[in-house]
C-alpha cells in the first residue's frame, strides 16, 4: 500500500507501502473517540469548503486515479471534492464519501446529483470504524480530517485496513504555524494563536502537516516507502484577489 499526505500550509505528500508490517484487521479503535470538530458547520465554514475541488486541492493523487477504481473520500464535507474525485473514476469506478456528521451529507449529495456524478453515494460514518470490509478499496482519500482528530495514528490504521494491498491513501492537512502574512498584522497573529489554542483544546492538532511522517511511522508505515513534498497556498492580489477577499470574509464570519 502506498500513502500520499499533503500539508496545506506547506504541502505534504508521501506514499507509503504496507511491505512486511502486520496489522489487526479489526477497527482502528474499540471504542470511537468523541472528537469535537473545532470549526463547525456554519454558512462561513460550507461556503469555504465548498470552493475547494479536486483540482485544487487533491492535485497530489488525481495522476493516479483511472476509470475503474473504487475509492473512499473520508470527511467529505460538502462533496465538492468528492465530486471531482468521482469524476476521475468513472464510468466503472465508485467513490463512497463518507463524514461523521449527517447534517453536511445532503449538500454533498445535491453537489453530485448537480454535477451529473452517478458513481458516488455519500454516508454517515467515522474514520475510526469505517463500514467496509478489508481491502475493500483501491484508494483512500482524506483532505483536511487528521488535524480535526484526537487519534490520528488510529485513523490511519483504519484507513490502511479498508485499502488493499498495493493501493494508496492520500491525505492533506494544513500546519497553521508556518502559515505567513505580510506585512505582520498583529489581528492575524492573534487570530491564528486563539484557533490553535482552541483546537488543541479540543485534543486536535492545528499544525498536522509537520506530524504527518510520525504519524504514519506510529500508523506502521515503512519511511523508505514514503514520498515527501511541499507547495504554498498563497492568498494576494497579485494571484487572486477575489479568492483572497473571500478567505478573510469567510474566516470573519467564522471568528464571529
Amino acid at each position: 500500500m502506498r500513502m500520499r499526505a499533503l500539508d496545506g500550509g506547506w504541502e505534504l505528500s508521501r506514499r507509503a507501502c504496507r511491505g512486511g508490517v502486520r496489522f489487526c484487521s479489526s477497527s482502528a479503535a474499540s471504542g470511537t473517540p468523541a472528537d469535537r470538530y473545532t470549526h463547525g458547520h456554519s454558512s462561513g465554514v460550507i461556503n469555504q469548503h465548498s470552493a475547494r475541488t479536486a483540482e485544487n486541492s487533491a492535485r497530489h493523487l488525481l495522476p493516479s486515479l483511472r476509470d475503474g477504481l473504487d475509492v473512499i473520500d473520508v470527511g467529505c464535507g460538502p462533496g465538492s471534492i468528492s465530486v471531482g474525485l468521482a469524476r476521475a473514476v468513472a464510468p466503472r469506478g465508485t467513490l463512497v464519501a463518507v463524514d461523521v456528521a449527517e447534517d453536511v451529507l445532503p449538500m454533498a449529495r445535491a453537489a453530485a446529483r448537480d454535477a451529473g456524478v452517478t458513481n458516488a453515494t455519500f454516508e454517515v460514518a467515522s474514520v475510526y470504524d469505517l463500514p467496509h470490509p478489508d481491502d475493500r478499496f483501491d484508494v483512500a482519500h482524506a483532505h483536511q480530517v487528521l488535524q480535526h482528530l484526537s487519534d490520528p495514528v488510529a485513523a490511519l490504521r483504519e484507513l490502511r485496513r479498508v485499502v488493499k494491498p498495493g493501493g494508496l491513501i492520500a491525505i492533506r492537512d494544513a500546519d497553521y504555524a508556518s502559515m505567513l502574512s505580510h506585512p505582520v498584522m498583529a489581528r492575524i497573529e492573534r487570530w491564528r494563536a486563539l484557533y490553535r489554542a482552541v483546537a488543541r483544546q479540543n485534543k486536535a492538532e492545528p499544525d498536522a502537516g509537520r506530524h504527518l511522517a510520525s504519524w504514519a511511522a506510529e500508523a506502521g508505515f515503512e519511511a523508505g516507502d514514503c514520498e515527501l513534498n511541499f507547495s504554498v497556498r498563497s492568498y494576494s492580489a497579485s494571484s487572486d484577489e477575489e479568492d483572497r477577499r473571500r478567505w478573510g470574509r469567510d474566516w470573519a464570519a467564522r471568528c464571529l
